[in-house]
Order: C-alpha cells, then sequence, then structure tokens
C-alpha cells in the first residue's frame, strides 16, 4: 500500500503542502496518498475572494510581496500567472491628530538593517532579542518611534509593539525593502494581485488535489503513536492511521492534539499567543466624499484609542476592483492592543469605521452597505524570545519522525511564507519517506 500523509488544516500552508507532495510524488513515481483534514466547511482560511454590491472584495490578504518569490512562484505553476497584476508603490499616511500625514518620502522599514548584516549572532554588547519598541527607540528615538514605526509595524502584525520580537519580526538577513517601503527591485514592484482576487489560489489548488483527498467538517481531537506511525483520534467515526502527519494549524490549536503525544512540545507551542482581527469594508456614493484621497490607505497610532489599526482605500489602490460611481473602503480593527474588537456587533463596528473616515473624507451620509469579517487567532503575536522558542520546537520535533509544522507554529508571516514553510515541510516528509531505512 502507499504510503499515507495526513495535513491537518487547509490553510495556504496546508494546501501548498498538499499540493506540493502529490507533485513531487508524481515526478518521482513514488505512490503516495495524500489526506488533507479540514475542521470548517470552506478550504483556505481567510484567503477568500467574495463579490459584494458589484465590488471584488478580498477576506483577508489582498497582495503578494514579490521580494519573496514563493506566492508568485505557486501563482505559475497553478496557471495563474496571466492573472497576476502588478501594483504600483502607492502613498502611505499616518492618522495624527485627526488627519492624514504622509510618511517621509523614500522610507522604507529598514528596522534591523544595521545590525550585523548577514550575521545571525548578535554584535558586540547588542542583545540577542528584544522588542521593537525599544531597538527603535534606541536607534532613532522616541518621536520616531511614536509617530512613524508604532503605527506601521502595529499593523502590519497586528502586534503591540512594546512585546514583538524585533528578531523574529526583522531578521538580520532581511533586505532593506519591505512589504511596507520600497519595491525590493527597480524592475518590479513591490507588491502584486491576481485578477479575479487571491482567493483563486485557494480553489486553483483544491481542483489539483487528488479526487477524495481534501475532508472537509473532519476536526481531529488528537494524536498518538502507532508503531512507527500515527493514530489521528477523530471528533467523529474511527481513529485514522497515517505515515506521517504535517500539522498546519495555529499553534494553540496545534499544542491541543499534541498534548498526549509530548506534553513539552504542547507546552512551548501553548506560549505562542495570538490576536484577533476584523475587516470592515464600506462603499459611499462617489459624489458623497467630498475630500477624495491621494494615498493607498493609513495606519493609526496606538496613541488615537481607537480600535481602528489600519485603512485601505480600495477604489485607490484597486479602482478595477469596485463601480465606478462607489467609493469603497476596507477598515481593519483588533490585532493585539484591542483584542475587544472581535466581540463587538457589526453594527458598532461599522460605526466605528464610519466615524473615523468621516472627517477624513468628509463625509455626511452613512456608507451604502458595509461586509465585515471576524478572524479569530488569525495573527501570530512573535514576542520577544520567539526564536529560542522556535528552536526549542524544532528541536523536540526532531524527536518525532514523520512529524513537521507549517505555518504559524513556526513563524510563517503572510501567504508567501506560509505557502514556502508549507512546501518545504512537505518535502521535509517525502525525504524521510523515499529514503531507504528512514523513519517512519
Amino acid at each position: 500500500m502507499p504510503a499515507r500523509v495526513v495535513i491537518v488544516g487547509s490553510g495556504i500552508g496546508g494546501l501548498a503542502a498538499a499540493h506540493h507532495l502529490t507533485l513531487r510524488a508524481a515526478e518521482r513515481g513514488s505512490p503516495l496518498e495524500v489526506v488533507l483534514l479540514e475542521a470548517s466547511d470552506q478550504p483556505g482560511g481567510w484567503l477568500a475572494t467574495e463579490h459584494c454590491e458589484g465590488s471584488l472584495l478580498e477576506r483577508g490578504p489582498d497582495t503578494l510581496v514579490t521580494h519573496k518569490p514563493a506566492g508568485l512562484a505557486l501563482c505559475e505553476r497553478l496557471g495563474l500567472g496571466g492573472r497576476i497584476l502588478f501594483i504600483q508603490a502607492g502613498r502611505i499616511d499616518i492618522f495624527d491628530d485627526g488627519r492624514l500625514v504622509p510618511l517621509p518620502a523614500g522610507f522604507a522599514l529598514a528596522v534591523g538593517a544595521d545590525r550585523s548584516a548577514g550575521s545571525e549572532e548578535p554584535g558586540a554588547g547588542e542583545p540577542a532579542d528584544e522588542s521593537v519598541a525599544s531597538y527603535v527607540r534606541r536607534q532613532f528615538g522616541d518621536e520616531l518611534y511614536r509617530r512613524i514605526y508604532e503605527p506601521v509595524v502595529g499593523g502590519l502584525f497586528m502586534a503591540d509593539t512594546e512585546e514583538l520580537s524585533l528578531a523574529a519580526s526583522f531578521p538580520r538577513r532581511a533586505s532593506q525593502g519591505s512589504e511596507a517601503g520600497r519595491p525590493s527591485s527597480p524592475q518590479r514592484p513591490a507588491a502584486a494581485t491576481l485578477d479575479g482576487g487571491l482567493g483563486q489560489i485557494v480553489s486553483a489548488l483544491v481542483a489539483r488535489l487528488p479526487e477524495g483527498s481534501l475532508r472537509l467538517d473532519q476536526r481531529m481531537e488528537g494524536l498518538a503513536r502507532e508503531g512507527r506511525g500515527f493514530l489521528l483520534k477523530m471528533s467523529e467515526g474511527p481513529p485514522l492511521t497515517a505515515d506521517a502527519v504535517l500539522i498546519a494549524l495555529p499553534a494553540p490549536a496545534a499544542a491541543a492534539l499534541l498534548s498526549e503525544l509530548d506534553p513539552p512540545l504542547a507546552g512551548d507551542l501553548g506560549q505562542i499567543s495570538y490576536a484577533s482581527a476584523v475587516t470592515v469594508h464600506l462603499a459611499w456614493p462617489n459624489q458623497a466624499v467630498e475630500q477624495h484621497p491621494r494615498c493607498h490607505g493609513f495606519f493609526v497610532p496606538r496613541t488615537a484609542g481607537s480600535p481602528v489599526v489600519a485603512a485601505t482605500f480600495v477604489s485607490v489602490k484597486h479602482p478595477e476592483r469596485t463601480p465606478a460611481d462607489q467609493f469603497v473602503v476596507r477598515v481593519y480593527l483588533g490585532g493585539a492592543l484591542h483584542p475587544e474588537a472581535i466581540g463587538r456587533p457589526d453594527a458598532e463596528l461599522v460605526e466605528i469605521s464610519a466615524s473615523l473616515l468621516a472627517p477624513l473624507l468628509g463625509l455626511r451620509e452613512p456608507p451604502l452597505w458595509s461586509r465585515v469579517w471576524r478572524h479569530r487567532s488569525a495573527m501570530p503575536q512573535r514576542k520577544v524570545g520567539h526564536p529560542a522558542l522556535v528552536a526549542r520546537l524544532r528541536a523536540r520535533l526532531a524527536a518525532h519522525p514523520g512529524l513537521e509544522f507549517a505555518g504559524g507554529p513556526l513563524g510563517a508571516y503572510g501567504l508567501p511564507d506560509s505557502i514556502s514553510e508549507g512546501e518545504a515541510a512537505a518535502e521535509r516528509l517525502l525525504r524521510q519517506l523515499t529514503q531507504p531505512g528512514s523513519s517512519p
């Protein structure tokens, strides 16, 4: 019988892993059964595209950064290369005392760029890890931190920058290019998307899986060893056996599954916290917008005291996605600083968002329509000491041949990272399964 690999979680990391395993097994002529378990009734996690009132809306990410190639490379392999649209860099503003202030010309997130470039070890007198807030204050001063770095970095990671790990968020090997800064190369813009939305990645991956390999509404409750393989305990139905298991879940969910197999490993996973996020899309008639913005969007500093973290002017950034007679805005709320936002009623979230936008855009009427999406425990919070925690996780994982993680537990952030880690974990498992005499 062919070896069976069970992947738990069908977010982008799990889907990318399943696709990679299927593709590579076929290339090598090695029979392999891939089973992809998803607890919900839809694959893809929060990567999804929807049509609403004539607009094309993204539930989650709306772009792929181009300085990390895994996202674009996967699109090409899936036959979506002809739909790739590169997005020219647009102005990003900061919400400052009730008005929008442009970021300084040429600004790029250069955090860590001067920190022993090319080295993974701290320089003389330099801490092994510290918070982004601590580092920026020390290097650039408190005013630059409060007015620029805190809202931008805090908004990008939906994090508290007083706790956010510098080493995990801005590795030394990173170039000075950034998701929020300059393009990664003069030839290609820093961001790209797909004509028709990034949700097409999910449907294309699912379409390429062997029939029956994706199993929805399948909740796993625990994992145990059975011989050289594994036994997956399901909430309903008989247990499932596997030669190898790839867990592509948020760290808390992964910890719950591993509590019996390896309590210390589960304990380390349990230290990784997550923040929830809410996205609210709102639209107004174009004539209702007295002050049309020139920027793609803006970040909101913690000093504003608002649960709004950032906003994107969809009609400016993606004009082809919205009706010509409407102005569509996407507002992000919640994150580490405002965990209560996820529990607020839709109407309250819409009111908070519209109230912040009204004076900025000269709005004097309620929105034509709105759409609210909640993303519970969606954003991993990589706190100070996270790289050391990941090293412990990898060391403990090495004691379990045939078991791998992808995504959040090891720090993947954003679509390209999640895709890359899913494919890398799949490749490690494939090597174990195909090498003579290897475990499992």
